[in-house]
């Protein structure tokens, strides 16, 4: 039988016990439906929620990454700045070391280095 045609049976039956079980029905249908928009509306928000919850995280650790870069930077201007003092302190040292030894071979041949006197 199809639908429509137990629906019209039940339809023309005067019987209130049935007309109750109908109504009851159909009321809890309307139930169900509101339940369903309601719990899409709940499941919109969550993921809503959960968007805003990652954009905060990217936020954050977009701070972090930017803040790392930042101290990376700094670290390398040190590094280069002590290197620089590294280099020129060796540099006065090989060079102090090799007027040393022009002085002791001039020394040795009688000789000195001339300097003007003030």
């Amino acid at each position: 039988m199809s639908l429509n045609t137990s629906y019209r049976f039940e339809k023309q039956t005067e019987k209130a016990s049935l007309k109750r079980a109908l109504n009851r029905q159909k009321e809890r249908i309307k139930y169900d439906e509101l339940m369903v928009t309601r719990e899409a509306i709940v499941k919109s928000e969550q993921q809503t929620s959960e968007q805003a919850e990652w954009s905060e995280g990217l936020e954050t650790s977009s701070g972090r990454i930017r803040e790392d870069i930042r101290r990376m930077k700094q670290e390398m201007q040190m590094t280069g700045k002590a290197l620089v003092e590294v280099r020129r302190k060796s540099l006065q040292t090989l060079l102090q070391k090799e007027y040393d030894m022009y002085e002791k071979e001039l020394q040795l041949q009688g000789k000195a280095f001339y300097f003007k006197r003030d």
